[in-house]
């Protein structure tokens, strides 16, 4: 027995020994399931974006708070300098 290709079931003429409503099945169900698979990829996709967004937003605000830390201390600094 033969291992069956799924890459070429859009082909009606590659599963002749399927009857047409099966066969009809068949073609929908895969493409159904690419149609799956591209959605599951976009949606992993704008995950990635909306975290590197999250992670950016993260490290501006770190900096900004970085920022301010260093102010506030130059300024009891300072204080002490005169």
């Amino acid at each position: 027995m033969e291992a069956t290709d799924f890459r070429h079931w859009q082909d009606p003429e590659s599963h002749p020994h399927l009857c047409e409503d099966w066969q009809s099945r068949a073609v929908a169900d895969e493409q159904q399931a690419e149609a799956d698979e591209r959605d599951r990829q976009e949606q992993e996709q704008e995950q990635e974006q909306e975290q590197e967004q999250e992670q950016e937003q993260e490290r501006l605000r770190q900096e900004q708070e970085a920022e301010q830390s260093a102010q506030k201390a130059g300024g009891w600094l300072s204080r002490f300098r005169t």
